[in-house]
C-alpha cells in the first residue's frame, strides 16, 4: 500500500458523512492533483477518513472540494502540509483489525437496544458472555427489573461505565 513516493493523510468530515466523502473522493482519485491510490473508512474514528495519494493533497485544486469534506490534519493556513503530520502505514494498521463488538463493552454501561421486541429501549449492561459475544441487559424504564439477553450486534453504547 505504502511506497516511498505515496503519502498517507488523515482528512476531517462532517461526523456521520465519512463514507459519503469517501465516495465522492473516489469518483475524483483519478484526476490531476488529487490521484488519490486508497482511501479508508475506519468504523472506530467518526469524522475522518485515511486517504493515500501519490501527490500531496491541496484543498485548494476545485477537484477537492467536497461536500462535507472539511480539511486535511495538519495543513496549515497556505494550504500548505506539515510534513509530520503525515501517517504511518504503522498507523493505518490499527483500524484496519477489526475488534469483536463485546470487548468495547463494559457491565455497568448504559445501551440502547437497536434491533429486536425492546428496539428503542433504553438498558444497563448486567453480565457479558464473552464467548458467545452475549451481553444480559436489565431494562431501565421497565417496573420490574427483568434481564434480557442479546448478541452484543444488537446494542448501541450510550454512557460507558466510568473505570
Amino acid at each position: 500500500m505504502e511506497d516511498d513516493k505515496n503519502s498517507i493523510f488523515a482528512l476531517k468530515t462532517s461526523a456521520g458523512q465519512e463514507r459519503t466523502v469517501a465516495r465522492l473522493l473516489g469518483m475524483k482519485a483519478d484526476k490531476p492533483g488529487v490521484d488519490i491510490k486508497a482511501i479508508v473508512v475506519p468504523e472506530s474514528l467518526k469524522g475522518y477518513i485515511i486517504v493515500e495519494s501519490a501527490t500531496n493533497l491541496d484543498m485548494k485544486n476545485p477537484d477537492m472540494k467536497v461536500r462535507h469534506l472539511r480539511g486535511i490534519v495538519g495543513a496549515k493556513r497556505d494550504g500548505t502540509i506539515d510534513p509530520s503530520s503525515q501517517i504511518t502505514l504503522e498507523e493505518v494498521k490499527k483500524f484496519l483489525k477489526p475488534q469483536p463488538i463485546i470487548s468495547s463493552i463494559q457491565k455497568g454501561s448504559i445501551v440502547e437496544l437497536v434491533s429486536g421486541p425492546f428496539k428503542g429501549e433504553k438498558s444497563k449492561v448486567v453480565r457479558l458472555d464473552e464467548s458467545r459475544e452475549e451481553v444480559v441487559l436489565e431494562l431501565i424504564e421497565a417496573a420490574v427489573p427483568i434481564p434480557v439477553t442479546v448478541k452484543a450486534d444488537q446494542i448501541r453504547i450510550i454512557k460507558k461505565e466510568a473505570d
